[in-house]
């Protein structure tokens, strides 16, 4: 196992956020009541759902970190949606691998030490295996191994802002951000994913979770923003 996770293909960016407007004060700080470790927010939800966004707008309100999910470093994501049961497994390893890592590292840089928002949680990666590798026994089963002995040794997230939105609304998204990778993603396969997530957070239970119903084709609204940053406020 060892030598898998350090053959695999790994990154971390935790970079300083763009400078974007955002009404309100810019000298709040929130701490979890751990010594030494400031909070750490995780905004999810499907592919085009407006995690990175939020995640960046609250990054530079705080003045705090911003972990990033690199998904163009990944080899296979392109040929995953051209063929899906051919690169099912390459793909979620890959994601697992690249997640585990920007995680481990960061917590070996201190980064959790000052408040962190991040655009994906650890266990999106079992979401997505448990749709693509479920037909196939034996990969279905490697990746819940490392997935478990991964898990163990990563930060839990102190609060989860789940983004829901309708399958038609991010399929939209989708198509009109106009990612490369993206072009031969089907409808099916996103409603399946879409519906993956609502059940995940149905019983998820290892951290505080806020549920924010999105319905705008551009992103998240001033409105839906305005929820968060007020949730994120009283945690």
């Amino acid at each position: 196992m060892a030598n898998l996770i350090r053959n695999g293909f790994v990154s971390m960016l935790v970079v300083e956020s763009e400078a974007l407007e955002l009404p309100g004060p810019h000298s709040e700080t929130f701490r979890t009541g751990i010594s030494g470790q400031g909070m750490y927010v995780v905004f999810e939800g499907c592919m085009g759902s407006g995690k990175t966004t939020t995640a960046r707008l609250l990054a530079e309100k705080y003045h705090s970190n911003l972990l990033h999910e690199e998904t163009k470093l990944h080899p296979f994501i392109a040929d995953f949606y051209v063929d899906s049961k051919k690169y099912a497994f390459e793909t979620e390893i890959n994601f697992l691998l690249i997640h585990y890592h920007q995680l481990i590292k960061a917590d070996t840089a201190s980064v959790f030490s000052s408040d962190v928002y991040a655009d994906f949680l650890f266990d999106k990666d079992w979401i997505f295996a448990d749709v693509t590798l479920r037909d196939n026994e034996r990969e279905y089963k490697l990746f819940s191994e490392l997935f478990s002995y991964f898990k163990k040794r990563i930060r839990k997230p102190d609060l989860v802002v789940y983004l829901r939105a309708p399958t038609e609304l991010i399929f939209e998204r989708i198509r009109k951000r106009g990612r490369d990778f993206e072009r031969n993603i089907e409808f099916a396969y996103v409603d399946t994913i879409n519906s993956a997530y609502e059940k995940f957070f149905g019983n998820y239970k290892e951290a505080e979770v806020k549920v924010i119903n999105v319905s705008d084709i551009d992103g998240v609204s001033k409105d839906e923003l305005a929820r968060i940053v007020d949730i994120v406020r009283k945690r």
